[in-house]
Formats: structure tokens, sequence, C-alpha cells
């Protein structure tokens, strides 16, 4: 009987790059997903096509699974000998009740190991420009809950060991009961004036801090209406921040953005958007089945059709040179004629020793369009003749990308989604038909394509098209930015 194995995985605070590269590991070898609701919904893209994910989100007064039974999920899919992760928010060991998940697991003899993630009392005040320790201002630091498990949630703590012994503290859940801790800070010998930072979604584009001292700081937050998640920080270092802060003052700060397509076709973009301060999420909403069969194939062998063989895109060439290999069957005895729809298709074509011309002004009998799905649909739009087709690939949903897809958007970690080819409009458009969500969910984003067609494609389905970019993506995207930045300072 196969063995379950369990990972606590700690996911970071917010960016997603700050997962460590076990956790990615753990996360792409999982069959079972356990989440929870203070995870970045990217890091569901990491997971296996068809892992079984289970949310178990907890908010205050609202718990959708109870720890009990988080902890008999755990332990039932463990005992069917799957791989699970218990992927958390931050840290598993700070505040994450990974010592009652390890106690069960170690009681019935599962193996498990612990995978520390970067806690967001660390993260959030680094990415705010606050040390939590200092040569000439802070020797020792705190990590302290502020939400008690008494009727009225008041945090139970020592509160004149905490004053006196530690020059930094940092306390998490505490929004609530934020002026009941200045009170009992002061109250025990902190001054007033002692400098408090709140910082609430730290290290998102979206991440907000509010200054103040543990006099006025209650007041401040909530004026500025910050709730959860969020951490406190009291101590002198919070000075720090008017030398220090790096993150909030970027040119695209409080920007983020969801591309439907690879990312690895984006990385140069991404790159850059980064660099100015914005979120990027970018993963292909459907994934690839192939499609190709024997019979199809070797209708390509030895014809005398008056036929040509177009191919959509440098994958293509490989999945038709895989699915030849694959059906044992040999692509030198292919007679007609090769084209290829573009110069870096052509290129990969004579990397593999075909020669091939492009099809732009090329008169063609009876076309053969090989590609993945979206990629012949596409041209089955452009080309007005009659033409045969060969899909490679079919497309399809997985479980994950939905859930990332609807996450990433219902719960406000994006507000911008941008469609830079025709390709990446239809499968946002098979996406959601194929996963019954509705278009509009993408109603309060705000939707910039590049190129009239791709506009012109995505409105004639009712998704209201914001923003058009003609030429270079950054340049473009740092024009609308700035434009509406201008009309809101303006306004």
């Amino acid at each position: 009987m196969k063995r379950g194995m369990v990972y606590l995985v700690g996911a970071g605070p917010g960016d997603a790059e700050l997962i460590s590269l076990k956790g990615k590991r753990a996360l792409q070898q999982a069959e079972v997903v356990i989440f929870d609701r203070l995870i970045n919904p990217f890091l569901l893209t990491y997971a296996k096509e068809d892992a079984k994910l289970i949310y178990c989100g907890k908010q205050p007064c609202r718990h959708t699974l109870r720890q009990e039974d988080i902890q008999k999920e755990i332990l039932i899919h463990a005992r069917k000998g799957k791989t699970v992760v218990r992927l958390k928010g931050g840290d598993p060991a700070v505040f994450g009740r990974v010592g009652e998940e390890a106690e069960l697991l170690a009681e019935h003899h599962i193996p498990y190991e612990i995978v520390p993630g970067i806690t967001a009392g660390i993260a959030a005040t680094a990415y705010a420009g606050v040390p939590l320790t200092h040569r000439v201002h802070s020797d020792s630091f705190a990590v302290v809950t502020g939400h008690g498990s008494k009727k009225s949630g008041t945090p139970e703590i020592n509160w004149q060991a905490l004053s006196k012994g530690v020059k930094t503290i940092v306390f998490y859940m505490g929004i609530k009961h934020l002026k009941t801790i200045a009170a009992e800070l002061m109250s025990r010998g902190k001054v007033s004036e002692t400098p408090v930072l709140v910082v609430q979604w730290g290290t998102y584009s979206k991440q907000r801090t509010i200054e103040g001292t543990l006099a006025n700081i209650a007041r401040k937050v909530a004026q500025a209406g910050v709730t959860n998640p969020a951490i406190i920080v009291v101590g002198e270092v919070v000075a720090l921040r008017s030398k220090l802060a790096w993150y909030d003052n970027r040119r695209l700060s409080g920007r983020s953005i969801l591309i439907p397509g690879p990312e690895k076709k984006h990385l140069k973009l991404i790159d850059q958007v980064k660099q100015q301060g914005a979120d990027v999420f970018a993963f292909p909403l459907l994934t690839e089945r192939a499609t190709a069969d024997r019979h199809q194939l070797a209708g390509l062998l030895g014809s005398n059709k008056p036929r040509e063989l177009v191919f959509l895109s440098a994958e293509s060439v490989q999945l038709c040179l895989q699915a030849f290999g694959e059906h044992k069957l040999d692509f030198r005895h292919v007679h007609s004629p090769i084209y290829a729809v573009d110069p870096s298709v052509r290129q990969t074509l004579r990397s593999v020793g075909i020669q091939a011309e492009l099809l732009e002004d090329s008169r063609l009998e009876l076309p053969v369009f090989i590609g993945k799905e979206a990629e012949v649909e596409s041209m089955r739009h452009q080309y007005e003749r009659p033409a045969e087709e060969l899909i490679l690939t079919k497309q399809q949903v997985s479980q994950k990308n939905i859930e990332a897809f609807q996450r990433l958007i219902r719960e406000q970690h994006v507000n911008a989604l941008l469609i830079t080819s025709r390709v990446e409009a239809m499968q946002l458009l098979t996406f959601l038909t194929l996963s019954g969500i509705e278009a509009e969910i993408c109603n309060g984003l705000q939707l910039i394509c590049k190129g009239k067609d791709v506009k012109l494609l995505l409105e004639s389905q009712k998704i209201a098209v914001q923003s058009l970019i003609e030429g270079d993506e950054l340049v473009g995207l740092l024009d609308i930015f700035d434009i509406e930045e201008r009309i809101v300072m303006e306004g």
C-alpha cells in the first residue's frame, strides 16, 4: 500500500515569489492541496493539473472549516497514500497551528515535513522600510498575538513584561483590539509618542501603511478603514521608515495585472512592470491534451492532393514532429509543400531540417493549418478560402486554474486584465465557456488589450475594453496608468 506524505508548507506573506523553493516543489508534487484564505491564489497554479484543492479559509466569525475538520481532511487523504500539502499563509509555525497538525500526524505515524515560510511580521515590515532590529534602535523584538481566546477576543498578554522587556513588538491579528493594545502598553510605561506602524496586505502591490503613535494610531487606522490582514509594529525602529521606505512609492504601486498567457512568453514585460511596483500574475488559463491520431497524421504522408501544410507556431512544429514519432510515422515521407505563418516559425522548421516558405503573399490551393486548437481557430477566422485543419492539441480547464482565476479577481488581488494577442483573447473566452464562469467577472477590472482586432473580438462577446495599446506594451501600460493618475489628481 502506498504510504502518504504530508508537507506543512508556509506560503509566505503574499508576494508569490517569496515562497521557498522547497515549498514550491512540494506544491508541484502534491495530489491534495488544503489551503487557507491568506495564501496568494496565484500559487495554486503551481499544483498538478489533477490535484484536488480543498479550501479551508477562515475569517473572523466565519469559518469555512473548523481546525478539527482541517486536521481530519489531512488525515483522510494521507491515509489513502496521497501526497498532501497543507498550504498556510506566512510561516506555519507562527500562529499557524502547525503544532496541532504535526501532533496529529505523529500520533498516527504519518510522515510529514514542516516547510518554513517568511512570516508577515518580518516581510511586511521589510517592504514598509522598517527593520525589526537595528544596532542603535532595537536589540530585540517579540511576535505577539493581538487576538485572545477568551470570549471578548482581547489578547491575554503579560503587558508589563512586554512593555519593559522588548524594544520592538509585532502584533498579529490585532486590528480589532488596537485601541486596547495601545492603552495597555501606555499604562505599563510605553510613552504615548512611541512610533507605531500598521501594514495591511503586506508585500502585495496593494500594501497600505498607516503611521502614527500609541496615542493616535487607533484613530488613524479607523479613519483609513484598515482591516485584517494587517500587522502592527510598535517601537523606535518605525521612525526609520522616513529614510528607508522603498516599496510604496514606485510608479505602478497599487497596480496588479492578470495576463491570461504563459509566463515565459511575457518574462521581459513582467520583469519591467514588477520593477515599477505592480503585481503581475501570468498563467495560461487552459491546458492542452494531445488529439492528433495516427489516421490523421498518416493522411499527410505521400499525398498527391494539391495541398500545402501550414505551421501556425514554433510549438506546433515540435508537437507535430513529436506526434509523428509517438505513432511511429516518418515525417520525411510528407511530400506536400511546407509553409510557416511567420519568420520565427520558419526558423524553427529550418532548425529541424525542414525548408519552408512564408505564408504571406502566397496563394495556396488547399492549405492544411497545423497547430493547437486556439491557433487553428484564430486562423479559421482570418482565412476566407477553403482549408483543412490538423488540430494537434485541444484545450481543457483544470480546477487549479479555475480556483486561481476566480480568487485573484474576487478577492481583489488584481485590478487590471491585459490581453496581448488574439490567441490570448480566444483562450480567455474559451476558458470562461468551459469553466462556466460568467463573463461579468471581468467587469470590475480595467481591461487592456493590444490591437484593434483583439478589442473587437472581446467586445463582440460583451466584454468591455477600457484601454487599447497599439505599440510597445510597457510604454502603453505606463501611458495608460499615468493618464489615469493625472485624471484622479485633477479630479
